[in-house]
């Protein structure tokens, strides 16, 4: 494999991940429009179940979405540096590449199930909003 394999494969992967992050973006919005019409329907337990279900499902795909990215962007760092460490000289965007996300082969094949913390955080707050959103009482009048 060469540099512009690694550039190539991750592009791929890249735009995958694009794609996965739109549906994400849609599950968000069809969440929170389930969210809100349970509420206005005062749905029954089995309603609010389904939906702070399909709100965690939701949540899981975005986690699964993010860790994705991150193994992307790993991946492609380890793959970089264990060519220059075969011998083979990188251009200076595969250095840049390498050293801004500073992962190399010494630090062994990355996680597969592991987002950054920043998303890690919004899963996390999407997940709050959603439970807080089916269960309690969030408005200002009781």
């Amino acid at each position: 494999m060469n540099e512009i394999e690694v550039f190539n494969g991750t592009q791929l992967a890249l735009i995958a991940n694009g794609i996965y992050l739109v549906t994400f973006t849609a599950l968000v919005f069809i969440t929170f429009r389930l969210i809100r019409f349970q509420r206005e329907n005062e749905a029954n337990i089995f309603g609010k179940i389904l939906v702070t279900i399909f709100g965690l499902c939701s949540t899981f795909y975005g986690y699964s979405v993010f860790s994705y990215l991150r193994n992307i962007q790993l991946g492609q760092s380890y793959r970089l540096s264990a060519l220059k460490e075969s011998g083979v000289e990188l251009s200076p965007w595969a250095q840049s590449i390498v050293d801004f996300t500073q992962y190399t082969v010494q630090d062994g094949l990355p996680l597969p199930f592991s987002p950054e913390p920043a998303a890690i955080v919004f899963v996390v707050t999407f997940a709050v909003m959603v439970i807080a959103g089916v269960w309690l009482n969030l408005s200002k009048s009781e």
